[in-house]
């Protein structure tokens, strides 16, 4: 049976992996580069950040930080962790070279069983245990948000089996998938891990003020998901559920300021590094919160659905900054990475600064598109961005390999 810190050394790995798939993707779209279909490598990306790196390591914190160890140490466990590594491996190797094929679908649809396999005996076992109640519901929702957002895989293929030619519902069924793995999972799993933190250090009033965090926090997932439909101005009803979940969003902001702000500054970190990355993670989350309920304005939201560089640039505001940097800092607190060494501090370093790098080049892509002053430089400085975040991945996996770690408290 793999140890909790072997696990997480291997999604270190994942995470080297995917910032190797980002300079090849950055590569294609400045080199003549034959041997490469864009199309199949960004699917292979996207899976794999999603499945290897970060679906992969919010199990494994969840599992080993929320459950007992007589519960985690379960074989079940380690078998929807295999389960979630073989498929991400298998979708890795199949999309470059055969895209959308029965072999790449096969290791998508075990992916998506072992999550379900996860999901089952989590919730059940979670339910068990006496961790915090705001924390179990942000736990449990996130994960019923994980197998939720598999209807959006399923969509597709109900769609490409019977040819639809239909933009909108091919679109729509994309947009569903990264809400409830963006805004849903992603979001309430970081969430509960950072407050099963902090809860020990709350008053009776701050414990409070998080169960309600939870709740508007939870609750605004569903309404908020048709935000993600005003693309294509939909009717008035759609529009009205939109707004409700616009709002919802825009109270759990005020909300996890409110039960945030008291208990962040009592957290303990032995180098300026790391708690710099906590607070661009938490920077990026508030960020990412106040977007998503902007988006209710045509303006904006025309921009964020419109506008591809916006788009991604989103997309990685939340994937490397906000939930990223999250999953470092909080395994280095967890005295999973060895900082006693300059060369895993120069990786977070320099992955960190890479990751604010790509998120700004395209934001301003973006801009410059709604200001019709499109530069080429942006492929170059794109593809030196990502040969600067796989620098700082490389160093964090060798970093990780020295010996004499210690454990950051």
């Amino acid at each position: 049976m793999k140890t909790k810190k072997s696990w997480i050394e291997l999604t270190l790995f994942h995470l080297l992996v995917v910032s190797i798939l980002g300079i090849a993707l950055r590569s294609k779209i400045l080199f003549s580069l034959p041997f490469i279909q864009f199309d199949y490598l960004r699917n292979a990306h996207s899976h794999f950040a999603f499945g290897g790196w970060l679906t992969l390591s919010l199990l494994l914190g969840m599992a080993y930080n929320l459950l007992p160890a007589r519960i985690h140490e379960k074989p079940v466990y380690q078998w929807a962790f295999r389960g979630v590594t073989v498929s991400s491996w298998g979708m890795v190797v199949t999309f470059p070279i055969l895209g959308y094929s029965f072999l790449s679908i096969s290791f998508s649809t075990l992916f998506i069983f072992s999550t379900y396999l996860f999901g089952w005996c989590f919730i059940r076992d979670l339910l068990k245990t006496d961790v915090n109640k705001p924390v179990r519901l942000l736990a449990i929702s996130s994960v019923a948000y994980l197998l939720l957002s598999s209807a959006g895989p399923f969509t597709l293929a109900f769609l490409m089996a019977g040819k639809s030619h239909s933009f909108i519902l091919l679109r729509d069924a994309v947009f569903s998938y990264l809400h409830f793995q963006y805004n849903g999972f992603f979001t309430l799993a970081v969430l509960s891990l950072l407050f099963h933190s902090l809860l020990p250090l709350g008053s009776d009033r701050d414990k409070k003020n998080i169960h309600r965090l939870a709740i508007w926090i939870v609750i605004s997932v569903i309404p908020s998901l048709f935000l993600s439909f005003l693309w294509h101005n939909p009717g008035w009803l759609i529009r009205w559920v939109a707004m409700a979940g616009s709002l919802m969003v825009g109270v759990s902001v005020v909300w996890f300021v409110i039960a945030a702000a008291p208990l962040l500054p009592l957290v303990k970190f032995s180098s300026t590094l790391l708690r710099n990355m906590g607070i661009l993670s938490i920077s990026a989350f508030i960020l990412k919160m106040i977007l998503q309920c902007l988006t209710i304005f045509p303006h904006i939201g025309n921009a964020v659905f419109g506008i591809r560089p916006i788009i991604i640039g989103f997309l990685h505001l939340v994937f490397l900054v906000f939930v990223s940097l999250f999953l470092l800092v909080y395994f280095a607190k967890d005295g999973m990475l060895h900082t006693s060494n300059r060369m895993m501090k120069s990786g977070l370093l320099v992955f960190s600064s890479g990751a604010l790098l790509i998120v700004a080049l395209l934001m301003i892509q973006g801009l410059s598109i709604l200001l019709a002053k499109v530069s080429h430089l942006f492929p170059i400085l794109h593809w030196a961005a990502s040969i600067w975040v796989f620098s700082g991945a490389l160093l964090i996996v060798m970093g990780q390999r020295t010996q004499n770690p210690i454990t950051i408290q």
